[in-house]
């Protein structure tokens, strides 16, 4: 299975985003350098690296939402990098620390439902989509696709919303409608300042699609990854 651009995440893992908050440049300014940071590491450095450098990071950005508690941006991005941390350093307090990430997620949209072109519906949708379900975690199919179009409406044309919500359709069988959501977003601009993320993310567009066209979903994912450390591959099951 290949690694997935997270949405995160979880990607987002999914820090492709437009919409920052109004606020203070100095605040504008740490959240630009500490998500670059937080790319570099996702993207260039090995898996075996990451977690002591997610850790380090975490603390970080951990300070800045406490110097900002009432801004969304710094919660998005804690929560992005709780679950990149938490598929990096696999154990068990991984859990845990998504379901953190929940929280933090939630309030964000409670201050501002918008910041970070929807990030925080958007990680949401692929953390309950991808996650399972009770008494294990919080994973629930219908609260994912209520999350994704809620991205959606408030930014249709955006190659996040399109791109998650199409592989969320992708992966429930719904090709040719996944194929709707994937072609825009391959036809969306690559940005200037998130160059890295979204050329990555450009490579996930086009195999989403060639599964979409053949009508399969089993192409592989970051939470793929993620959920087979923790639980096992029930595809290896007699």
């Amino acid at each position: 299975m290949r690694p997935l651009h997270l949405a995160l995440v979880l990607l987002t893992f999914l820090l492709a985003n437009t919409g920052h908050t109004k606020t203070g440049s100095d605040l504008h300014e740490a959240v630009r350098r500490l998500e670059d940071e937080w790319a570099e590491i996702f993207y260039l450095l090995p898996r075996s690296e990451q977690a002591e450098k997610f850790e380090n990071l975490l603390a970080r950005v951990h300070a800045l939402s406490e110097q900002y508690p009432n801004e969304a941006d710094p919660l998005i991005l804690e929560a992005i990098v709780l679950c990149t941390y938490a598929g990096a350093d696999i154990g068990l307090s991984s859990l845990s620390r998504v379901e953190k990430a929940r929280k933090l997620l939630i309030k964000a949209i409670d201050i501002n439902p918008r910041a970070m072109e929807a990030s925080a519906y958007i990680t949401l949708g692929n953390l309950y989509y991808r996650l399972p379900g009770w008494p294990i975690s919080f994973g629930d199919t219908n609260s994912a696709r209520q999350y994704l179009e809620s991205a959606l409406k408030l930014y249709p044309n955006a190659i996040d919303t399109n791109y998650f919500y199409g592989d969320f359709l992708l992966q429930e069988g719904e090709y040719d409608k996944a194929l709707i959501y994937l072609e825009k977003a391959e036809k969306a601009p690559i940005r200037p300042y998130m160059r890295l993320s979204d050329t990555k993310l450009k490579e996930e567009i086009r195999e989403a699609l060639k599964a979409a066209r053949e009508k399969r979903d089993g192409y592989g994912d970051f939470f793929s990854n993620f959920l087979t450390s923790l639980f096992g591959d029930d595809s290896e099951k007699p």
